[in-house]
């Protein structure tokens, strides 16, 4: 009987080893299932693109672009909300105090890097958003209307000499990348100019198009008007001339106004908290978009040069903007207030 209770004794602590053993497995595996579905599951709601702009601009063409691949790539909703005002300073500090998951992204432009010299104070500190990815620059061509007596770089700073701040240059509101390159432009060639702000991109276009104004740095998209012999496209503000237009040449070459490098340039941002692995994960699927030959085609089709950097590269990037037009700002004596 012993011997019979002891091995009974024996198989039933064997037993209870196993289950408890089961039972530690089971708890872990319930531990590690959050994590695993978390991670496999994002985005596990709508994404929302906020564009701090108005609608129809520029800007805006390219996010909803961006929306619908991220929407096939994703298999989830991607909504873009605009948000225009302060100098895309309200769509910025809507995403700044947002939800760090990674649901809410913004689509930036210069803005980002200008207006922290342009107001004294923002809704937001720039430091609640990080960079994910630039995907687009937008070189500025400097155009003239046609009425205008001057068919190079040279014969235009020659006029703006003789004819001092008769020179009107359209912009789409202070501080935005067309009156920054206007800016650096008279700075470096020692003209003075009439700034004529306006409050998005197609007001600009059409009081420039009527003559209204006589100059505008804009995107490759305003050459179609050259065709039409409403205005001239003199220059392109690139370090090297453009494939797209081999016959522009840059205003480097006119040696009448050295340094004006210009373009706007467009880049996602999320808030500063999402977890890195996430943001990761962001920047994968937009590199995957930004490579695909349809995207593209789309962003030339905007009159775009299609790029990628990746996070830390559009951080260093971002990084020389700022010091670049921190100090055209500053010499020119540029306020929104």
């Amino acid at each position: 009987m012993q011997i019979n209770l002891s091995l009974s004794l024996g198989r039933r602590s064997l037993f209870q080893s196993a289950l408890c053993a089961l039972s530690v497995l089971y708890a872990l595996a319930l531990l590690a299932w959050p994590r695993i579905s978390t991670a496999q599951s994002y985005p596990d709601k709508a994404v929302q693109i906020v564009v701090p702009y108005a609608p129809a601009g520029l800007t805006d063409n390219i996010a909803r672009y961006y929306s619908q691949q991220l929407k096939e790539l994703w298999a989830q909703a991607v909504l873009v909300e605009n948000r225009p005002g302060a100098g895309a300073s309200l769509g910025a500090a809507q995403v700044a105090r947002s939800v760090p998951d990674g649901h809410t992204l913004l689509l930036g432009s210069v803005g980002m890097v200008t207006n922290p010299f342009l107001f004294k104070e923002l809704p937001y500190k720039p430091a609640d958003l990080t960079p994910l990815a630039l995907v687009a620059f937008a070189p500025n061509v400097l155009y003239v209307h046609a009425s205008v007596p001057a068919r190079n770089i040279s014969e235009l700073v020659n006029y703006a000499k003789k004819n001092p701040t008769v020179l009107s240059f359209a912009s789409a509101g202070v501080g935005s990348s067309p009156h920054l390159a206007a800016e650096l432009f008279a700075s470096s060639a020692g003209i003075k100019i009439l700034h004529i702000p306006y409050k998005g991109t197609g007001e600009a276009i059409k009081d420039f198009l009527s003559g209204e104004v006589k100059a505008y740095f804009d995107t490759m998209q305003s050459m179609r008007y050259t065709k039409e012999g409403r205005i001239r496209a003199l220059a392109v503000t690139t370090d090297k001339r453009l494939s797209e237009a081999p016959d522009l040449p840059t205003v480097e070459e006119s040696g009448v106004a050295p340094g004006v490098i210009s373009s706007s340039w467009f880049g996602f941002y999320t808030q500063q908290k999402v977890p890195e692995a996430r943001r990761a994960e962001i920047e994968g699927a937009l590199q995957k978009v930004a490579s695909s030959a349809a995207t593209q085609e789309r962003m030339r089709s905007f009159g775009l040069v299609p790029v990628f950097l990746s996070a830390k590269d559009f951080e260093k990037f971002s990084t020389d903007e700022s010091r670049r037009w921190g100090n055209v700002i500053q010499s020119q004596k540029i306020t929104l207030e």
